[in-house]
């Protein structure tokens, strides 16, 4: 059975519109007595009229005008390889930027926090910027130390890594300090 013949038979069976016929199927998975039931639940459904039969009944006929409306639904709602890839890049940029707003670049001096700004700006600021990347470089030598706090766990890593270049950098300088004595 295709969408729009499932849409038409919760439709049809609960007598809501087919806005929420197809709000709950979609909710449902497209199984259509989960549909009804969902309705029904949420009060949607003219319950004197909710039901299901699990026979299928092929001398069933389709009217022109119902032909016509699952054509034109078949036709506007397939999406192309484009534009399936096109949503799921944004789905994914839309994951990412709260996840950059959610976590916190910090700063810090001594075990004093100097800063801490949100992700994404350290990220808008490493493009849009280039020589914030050589400030940051340039702070570990003079003693700073950057983590990111936030509720990711792959942060654990990335603050790893921070660390392991800012020891790298207090060794660079140690170096540097002891052949100058």
């Amino acid at each position: 059975m295709e969408k729009l013949e499932k849409v038409e038979l919760v439709r049809e069976k609960t007598g809501v519109s087919y806005q929420d016929a197809r709000d709950a199927l979609e909710a449902c998975d497209y199984d259509v007595l989960d549909a009804i039931i969902w309705l029904e639940g949420k009060g949607m459904a003219d319950t004197a009229t909710a039901t299901y039969e699990t026979t299928s009944n092929t001398t069933q006929t389709t009217s022109f005008e119902m032909r016509e409306a699952q054509e034109e639904y078949q036709r506007t709602s397939k999406k192309t390889k484009i534009g399936e890839a096109w949503g799921g890049f944004c789905r994914e940029a839309k994951r990412i930027l709260r996840a950059s707003l959610e976590m916190t670049f910090v700063a810090e001096h001594n075990n004093d926090r100097v800063i801490a700004l949100p992700l994404l700006l350290l990220i808008i600021g490493l493009f849009a910027w280039g020589v914030s990347l050589w400030l940051l470089i340039v702070g570990l030598f003079f003693g700073l130390r950057y983590h990111i706090e936030g509720i990711s766990s792959v942060t654990i890593d990335v603050n790893d890594a921070m660390d392991k270049a800012a020891d790298a950098a207090e060794s660079i300088k140690n170096d540097f300090t002891n052949r100058d004595e």
